[in-house]
């Protein structure tokens, strides 16, 4: 993909909600170590642009980049337990990160989710805070995640909850769930745009890091005889 050409989907149709660096005007032409920063005042990362007039970097002030990861220890068996982490920023009050409810599939997909769905009451609070930060980047490591809520789930929700082969989709109310809930943000009184970038997973390890902290906390609690696993979100 070239500088400005926007992803499209197979029909030609822009997808609105995947971020692109390089498809975009004021960004393509900072260097990705420099791409993202993070706002000591406002505790929030942001994207940094290229100013036209000065050609100097500088904060996209109106924007917030927020990664998200789940962990699952055991995966696959009865064992299994799962977290989430959402990260904002080096000691971000933002910072955030919790088990997933017992009641809810122990499994890493599902904690990838569970870290979405925390995230958009993050943004919420966020952007309550601050009525000027209303684009917000979601980078994930899970290309299957960010795929899904820039470019699947409506097609999933036109088929009744069924993939493209004809076979149940994996979580699908929650996925629609959260889909009704960024077109509410986006089209509602709050006008906040959430878009997803798919990132390495070295570059997400601040995110990988908060949950496995909510899995290490948990365990401790749990050999202690002590029962922690209602989904309650710790501040990091």
């Amino acid at each position: 993909m070239s500088a400005f050409d926007r992803p499209v989907n197979a029909h030609g149709e822009e997808i609105h909600r995947l971020f692109d660096p390089r498809s975009s005007s004021m960004h393509y032409r900072v260097p990705e170590s420099q791409l993202v920063a993070y706002n000591t005042a406002k505790q929030v990362s942001q994207l940094q642009l290229l100013n036209p007039c000065t050609n100097n970097i500088e904060p996209d002030v109106r924007t917030v980049v927020i990664h998200i990861d789940g962990a699952c220890r055991d995966n696959g068996r009865p064992t299994a337990m799962a977290s989430w982490g959402v990260y904002v920023g080096p000691g971000s009050r933002y910072n955030a990160r919790g088990m997933v409810q017992a009641d809810l599939p122990q499994t890493s997909s599902r904690a990838e989710i569970e870290a979405l769905s925390h995230a958009l009451i993050i943004i919420r609070q966020i952007a309550s805070h601050d009525p000027l930060l209303q684009h917000f980047k979601i980078m994930s490591d899970s290309e299957y995640l960010v795929k899904t809520m820039s470019m699947w789930i409506e097609g999933w929700i036109d088929n009744g909850g069924l993939g493209s082969r004809g076979q149940p989709v994996a979580h699908f109310k929650k996925l629609q769930e959260i889909h009704e809930t960024l077109d509410e943000m986006e089209y509602g009184g709050s006008r906040i745009n959430v878009q997803f970038r798919h990132v390495p997973r070295e570059n997400n390890q601040e995110a990988d890091r908060l949950a496995n902290e909510a899995l290490d906390a948990w365990s401790r609690v749990n050999s202690s005889n002590v029962v922690l696993h209602t989904g309650i979100v710790v501040l990091a």
